[in-house]
């Protein structure tokens, strides 16, 4: 058996079965990596990481939303259009239900939506945001697309979706949104009645606003992509096996003359 196994053509044979299995074993990984998003979830982790920067040194109105910008910190200042905010209804943050608070913040590159918190279940009107010039500081995430259901009276959406906000929304709309984690009133705007800026703690208890963390980067795996993935690496031990049955039917074959042999002899 050992002569045949290295006998050139079973070698050839089984170098072409390592190439099958190696090509399997490959295409298996990146399917189980397709299903898992690791390439976003490393996008988005690595964007976590890095340093707060000004929003329009990220990205400019009208740019599309890349990957790496989830989870981007960043800062921006500008000021509050308060009779423009809107309530994004059936949101949940943990075991409460209730409604997004999103206005949009003009600055000097165009108008921002940001998300200013939670609030418990559709308030009648929407918890009034700081007054005069604010920076915020927090972390980027995508827009929305339209959610189907009947229409909501003002200043109720399903959705922040900026194809129908651009018509509603002073100036250019930057084409993200920003999950806020403090606001804080300028210099200047906080002199006059001697008010200290608010953190994001203070912001959130003086408005009856939670703060909406960034989403988790964990991903449910996606079953069939997972499924391709077995798939894959059925084919190589397939291959394996078949290489291993041809082997042997060879094997047995040639056997089985010699002993014919031996019984004429005898």
């Amino acid at each position: 058996m050992l002569r045949g196994l290295l006998s050139p053509k079973w070698v050839g044979l089984f170098a072409l079965v390592l190439v099958i299995v190696a090509a399997c074993t490959l295409l298996g990984l990146w399917q189980l990596g397709v299903a898992r998003d690791e390439g976003h979830k490393q996008a988005v982790a690595a964007a976590s990481q890095l340093q707060r920067a000004p929003l329009q040194q990220v990205t400019r109105a009208h740019s599309a939303f890349e990957a790496e910008f989830s989870n981007r910190p960043v800062s921006v200042t500008g000021t509050y259009d308060d009779a423009r905010t809107i309530l994004v209804v059936d949101r949940r943050l943990g075991d409460r239900a209730g409604s997004w608070v999103v206005t949009p913040l003009v600055t000097e590159g165009g108008t921002v939506a940001v998300l200013r918190g939670f609030v418990d279940g559709v308030p009648a009107t929407a918890p009034a945001a700081p007054a005069g010039v604010v920076t915020v500081e927090g972390t980027l995430g995508p827009t929305e697309s339209p959610r189907p259901g009947a229409p909501l009276p003002a200043p109720q959406r399903r959705s922040v979706d900026l194809a129908a906000l651009v018509n509603e929304w002073p100036g250019d709309l930057y084409n993200v949104l920003v999950l806020a984690s403090s606001e804080t009133p300028s210099a200047e705007a906080s002199s006059g009645d001697g008010a200290t800026p608010s953190t994001s703690t203070a912001a959130s208890t003086a408005t009856g606003l939670t703060r909406v963390p960034p989403p988790d980067i964990d991903t449910p795996l996606n079953l069939r992509n997972a499924a391709y993935a077995v798939q894959w690496w059925v084919f190589g031990l397939f291959a394996i096996w078949m290489w291993w049955k041809m082997f042997r039917a060879e094997q047995q074959a040639d056997a089985v003359p010699a002993a014919q042999r031996e019984e004429i002899t005898a």
